[in-house]
This record gives C-alpha cells, sequence and structure tokens, in this order.
C-alpha cells in the first residue's frame, strides 16, 4: 500500500502578552487510512462530539468520531487489513458495557504505528455486516452499511483508531489524525496550555472566518490518549482553506488566548498556544 505522507507545517504560537514568535518546520505525518465511506457519502464529523470530549459530562468520553449518514450507506475499510472481529459487542465487549457499539466491525492493518504498535480500526451502530472474523480486506472494501445500533440514537458511523489492542477501549487516537485533509482543506493540531504550562483539558475555543464559526474543544480528560507524535489536546480536520481567529475565552468578558493562524489547501498546521492568567 503507497501511503501518503503529506508535510507537516508546525506553527507555535505562544503568549498572549508579547508579540509570540512563529516558526514553521516539516516533519512526517502518519495519513495512512483512506476515510472510512464512500465519496459520495456525508464525509463530515460531527463538530459537536469531537474525539475526547464529553458533552459537558453528560456523556462518556468519546473515543472515536461520528459521522452522520443515511441507513445503509456503505462503510469501507480504512486500510488493507483482516477482520478482527465481526458481530454484536453483546457478545464480545469491546466497549465500557455489553452492546454499546451494537453491531461492529473491527480490522487489524498491515501497518503498523510510528512506534511499531499495531493499528486497528472500529466501526460502530452498523446496521448490517458483510465480513466475517478471519477475513483479508481490501481498502474500500464494504464491510457493512451505517445504522443505529448499540447505543446510538439516530443513523451515524461510529469510527475509531486503536493502537496496541483491538479489544482495549481505553487503546484510542484521534481518527483524525490519522487521513488526510479533504481537498480544499487543512487540518489544524493542537496543544492548548494553561498559564503553567499544563496542558488545559475540556477548554472550549472557536475558529471563526468570515460569516462561520467552528467551535471545538480540548479532550476532557487527561485519561484519554493523545498521540505521541503531537501529544496534542485537539484537531480539527477538513478546515476550509482561509485565515482564521482562534479564541479562548476567560470567563471574565476577555480572552485568555485570541490569535489569527492561516491555513492552506493540503496542509496540517500544529499550534501550539498559552493562555493568559
Amino acid at each position: 500500500m503507497k501511503c501518503r505522507r503529506p508535510a507537516l507545517i508546525v506553527l507555535f504560537l505562544v503568549c498572549l502578552l508579547a508579540a509570540p514568535a512563529t516558526s514553521r518546520a516539516e516533519a512526517t505525518t502518519h495519513y495512512w487510512l483512506a476515510r472510512p465511506l464512500p465519496p459520495t457519502a456525508n464525509l463530515t464529523v460531527e463538530r459537536g462530539f469531537p474525539y475526547g470530549w464529553t458533552r459537558n459530562g453528560t456523556s462518556p468520553i468519546h473515543h472515536g468520531v461520528d459521522i452522520v449518514n443515511r441507513l445503509n450507506t456503505p462503510v469501507l475499510a480504512a486500510a488493507n487489513g483482516t477482520v478482527y472481529y465481526a458481530g454484536n459487542d453483546a457478545e464480545r465487549m469491546f466497549g465500557p458495557s455489553p452492546d454499546f457499539y451494537g453491531n461492529l466491525v473491527v480490522i487489524q492493518h498491515d501497518i503498523a504505528a510510528p512506534d511499531g504498535s499495531a493499528v486497528y480500526t472500529l466501526y460502530g451502530h452498523l446496521n448490517g455486516i458483510t465480513v466475517q472474523t478471519g477475513q483479508r480486506v481490501g481498502q474500500g472494501q464494504i464491510i457493512g452499511g451505517v445504522g443505529k445500533t448499540g447505543i446510538a440514537v439516530w443513523y451515524h458511523l461510529h469510527f475509531e483508531v486503536r493502537v496496541g489492542s483491538g479489544d482495549d477501549y481505553n487503546a484510542t487516537r484521534n481518527p483524525e489524525l490519522w487521513y488526510a485533509p479533504r481537498p480544499g482543506t487543512a487540518t489544524l493540531i493542537g496543544r492548548i496550555v494553561d498559564a503553567n504550562g499544563g496542558l488545559a483539558m475540556g477548554i472550549r475555543f472557536t475558529l471563526s472566518i468570515r460569516n462561520s464559526i467552528y467551535p471545538g474543544w480540548t479532550y476532557a480528560d487527561p485519561g484519554i490518549h493523545n498521540d505521541p507524535t503531537y501529544s496534542e489536546n485537539f484537531a480539527v480536520g477538513d478546515l476550509p482553506a482561509g485565515c482564521y481567529y482562534l479564541r479562548v475565552r476567560n470567563g471574565h468578558g476577555g480572552y485568555a488566548y485570541a490569535k489569527q493562524v492561516c491555513l492552506k489547501s493540503g496542509e496540517t498546521v500544529f499550534l501550539e498556544v498559552q493562555l493568559a492568567p
């Protein structure tokens, strides 16, 4: 399989109180997966419930991304591999409780993570499954259809990347770090840290451009795994190219951080921002 390795543009933005130095350097991404849905489907991740978020404590911490589509929209293998499990998790648990994902497929891929660990993808809440445990699959092969089984309340695909173990609910990584941005868009990866340099967990931020606002949240709990390549606490994929203002409010009517960041088509931009006291 030919791996896509677009350049990662590293942009460090530090400290609101003084004009920050900005540096850019190339690094290697691991965009080794394809989208788990056909190009004609909706490919946009639900931004109100991103990886690592809990909806302010009203939901279990999210270990993947959700992509809303119609019933039985084809679900595709994200890369070549072997079906690790195909069935219902009422019989074998892959989440925090039985029948959490409903009908699901887990694939062990032929690729390894940057640290050499095995890479798995999980496809949850399926209406139907078209593959069997132990079966070889190719990237783009149909493995099932979108449904709302398990705890799902509407039709969508729940998609996870797990590193090191296909069974471990706590082995997940943010899927948006594993597939390239769509044409005309960019991926924003970052670390928001507090005034003391610690990761700021469960922080709401906004990305605004012209007449559009994209809300986001940092990971809600330090127990959710970030990627060792970035040590990030948020990622937003498929942002239309352009210049955005990234803002974090301070709770006193002002901003703990506000800075413009410009994204070019195809770029992956990493930001590290430190909040003002």
